[in-house]
């Protein structure tokens, strides 16, 4: 429905009857309307423009709260019309938006609360569509205002779509689309997200928590498969998205999703250390915060991409995403990419080598049997190669080649990566070394300059390799063993 100031209290009221507890307690002026009689009298001509006068309120902030209870008792769609102080705000150009969008990030980056800016963000941007918001963004990190600044402002992002502003609505798109792959999974984990927070609720005391304690462990895994999803959209959506233009909408939504594995990273180890109170902050953290992700995707994210993806780009994520899985579901086939966009092998013919020579498919097959995660940046810091090994330790696909290395990483990491590649370009060093344990898994991996004959860089390669079956060898196994 719409809301506009326009809009006549008694007809509200009837409609959603808990927001007569709302007005009564927003101002002592509206207690009037227990009476029903008030109600259908006063209530039937007054609107929300008149009665943000009678009970002293700015009308942007009724408006808005009206909006807000009637999303968290029913989720029914609002579409907030003009308040009466915004027209000339919203009417500006793009540039004074952005000016506007800048000045409320550094008042964040400064101390200033959401609620001090809440108001000033949903009147900036109430007809500003999803892609405008990833311009501005964009516009924001042009003149160097940090990702991480930026995502300060995803709450009220959340918050501006709730209330429903200008919503851009997908069409019905086909079973088997990209994007419908992404909201078929969006429902599951939407569920998922509900469920673990039912869980948390009959666990507030020790003997609560404990006798839960396995339920809520196996909802968090069952929603831990959300992270496929996010790799999808890393290695999927977000190199074309850059090829469009838009990098800085892709590099604030990866620290969001660094920020959701942290969480999940962190329940685990509360659970195990029967962390009461910790644990259920945290898990409650966590499955508000993929809640928040999936407004965020289907709000801002979807209708983005949607409105510049041409069929060849989608055909190229579909190439992908196959090779990188799919969180829950089965992808229809209703819908299929358009011809042309497969990948080209190369042509047979050998290769010369430092000693002997081998076809191109034969030294693929090689690469592919190496039980090594390869990948490789070029001279130009531009993702030239990974291999197809079934040993995939990180995953990846067709979008991150012709990438820059750089937007391959979470944010986060992105300055160490660049350091070893200035490192080795400047002949400081050869080779650098990681090592990490990932959920039992213990993950070695190096960076080596790969260098010609007469010391010229020529790029880094990548090798990443589970070693945690060579870490348990003991002893020695000299004769051959295949049982």
């Amino acid at each position: 429905m719409e809301l506009s100031k326009k809009t006549k209290i008694g007809g509200l009221i009837k409609e959603y009857p808990f927001l007569l507890d709302y007005f009564v307690d927003k101002s002592p002026k509206f207690s009037k309307l227990k009476n029903p009689i008030m109600r259908k009298t006063i209530g039937s001509i007054a609107t929300l423009e008149q009665a943000s006068g009678m009970g002293n309120v700015d009308l942007g902030e009724l408006l808005l709260e009206v909006a807000t209870q009637i999303y968290h008792h029913t989720s029914d769609n609002i579409t907030i019309i003009n308040p009466n102080e915004s027209p000339q705000v919203a009417s500006s150009s793009g540039e004074d938006r952005v000016e506007v969008l800048k000045n409320i990030v550094m008042r964040l980056h400064n101390g200033a609360s959401i609620d001090e800016v809440r108001k000033e963000f949903l009147t900036l941007l109430h007809n500003v569509s999803p892609a405008e918001i990833g311009q501005m963004e964009q516009k924001l990190v042009a003149e160097g205002i940090p990702e991480t600044e930026i995502k300060k402002l995803c709450d009220l992002h959340v918050e501006l779509f709730e209330n429903s502003v200008a919503q851009s609505a997908l069409p019905e798109l086909p079973a088997g689309h990209p994007l419908h792959n992404f909201q078929e999974e969006n429902k599951v984990a939407d569920e998922k997200g509900k469920a673990l927070l039912e869980a948390i609720k009959g666990a507030k005391d020790p003997l609560e928590f404990f006798a839960a304690k396995s339920g809520i462990i196996a909802e968090i895994e069952s929603l831990a498969e959300i992270i496929r999803h996010y790799e999808r959209k890393e290695n999927q959506l977000f190199p074309i998205m850059e090829n469009h233009g838009l990098t800085a909408p892709p590099q604030v939504m990866w620290e969001l999703h660094d920020d959701i594995r942290a969480l999940f990273k962190k329940a685990r180890t509360e659970l195990a250390e029967d962390d009461l109170n910790s644990t259920l902050d945290t898990v409650h953290n966590l499955a508000v915060a993929i809640c928040d992700m999936i407004h965020k995707e289907e709000n801002i994210l979807f209708p983005m991409v949607f409105e510049i993806f041409s069929d060849e780009d989608w055909a190229q994520v579909y190439e992908g995403e196959i090779e990188i899985g799919y969180a829950w579901i089965t992808p229809g086939t209703d819908w299929k990419p358009v011809e042309g966009a497969a990948i080209q092998t190369p042509q047979l013919g050998e290769i010369s080598l430092d000693r002997g020579e081998l076809e191109p498919h034969v030294i693929n097959a090689i690469l592919k049997s190496l039980p090594v995660d390869l990948s490789f940046v070029n001279a130009n810091d531009k993702v030239a190669y990974f291999s197809q090994t079934e040993e995939r330790v990180f995953p990846r696909s067709a979008g991150i080649i012709g990438r820059d290395v750089s937007k391959c990483h979470p944010p986060k990491s992105v300055y160490m990566v660049e350091n070893i590649l200035k490192a080795f370009k400047a002949g400081e060093r050869d080779v650098a070394e990681f090592w990490l344990e990932l959920n039992g898994v213990f993950i070695h991996i190096r960076y080596y300059a790969v260098r010609d004959k007469d010391g010229t860089y020529l790029g880094c390669l990548e090798a990443s390799q589970d070693v945690t079956g060579i870490r348990a060898l003991t002893g020695e196994q000299r004769l051959l063993n295949w049982e």
